[in-house]
């Protein structure tokens, strides 16, 4: 009796266990309208279904984005998602960051940000950004590229903030160069 008294108590206290609220903090791998894979800290995949789920900060869950996913259950065995948030600074900085070219008084010149932590270059031929990161202060990435010209090729590194000005997302790098966001 005391032995069925054991296992009663001790599937009690395990199912009171999964009802308790748990985080899991990772990197949105995909994302669709009923569910995220999150990529975990133990490298495995996990699927988590956000229907009912509270999503005001997700900031359109962006594949690449870090991920904090409040959940009950077991990442194998997920009840109930309770809320998902990403990281605001990476769903403003993906997009295309532009300023007006000053050789083309038509045109425009800057950096296009992709998830995942691509970037590329909008008509600069010796200006080659390759890619972008988040800094663990808000509001702040470091771009990384190329500079060509002059017969020789330099990696540089460089950090920018993204802030609001005039109602406009706006891109400034550690050199004072400028840009806004387009789209």
């Amino acid at each position: 009796m005391k032995r069925v008294l054991a296992i009663a108590l001790a599937a009690t206290l395990f199912a009171a266990c999964d009802d308790e609220p748990k985080q899991l903090v990772g990197t949105i791998s995909d994302a669709t309208m009923n569910g995220i894979t999150v990529c975990g800290p133990d490298g495995g995949e996990h699927l988590f279904p956000i229907e009912g789920a509270d999503l005001s900060e997700a900031n359109g869950l962006l594949a690449g984005s870090p991920v904090t996913v409040e959940y009950t259950g077991t990442p194998e065995r997920v009840k109930r998602v309770l809320k998902v948030s990403t990281d605001a600074t990476y769903a403003a900085a993906v997009g295309d960051w532009t300023r007006p070219d000053p050789i083309d008084e038509n045109g425009v010149m800057g950096i296009r940000l992709q998830t995942g932590g691509a970037a590329e270059s909008i008509r600069m031929a010796t200006l080659v950004y390759t890619s972008w990161e988040l800094l663990e202060e808000a509001g702040k990435i470091r771009l990384k590229g190329r500079s060509i010209g002059n017969g020789q090729t330099v990696d540089f590194e460089e950090t920018a903030e993204i802030s609001e000005r005039d109602g406009r997302l706006t891109l400034t790098t550690d050199n004072g160069t400028f840009y806004t966001r387009e789209r």
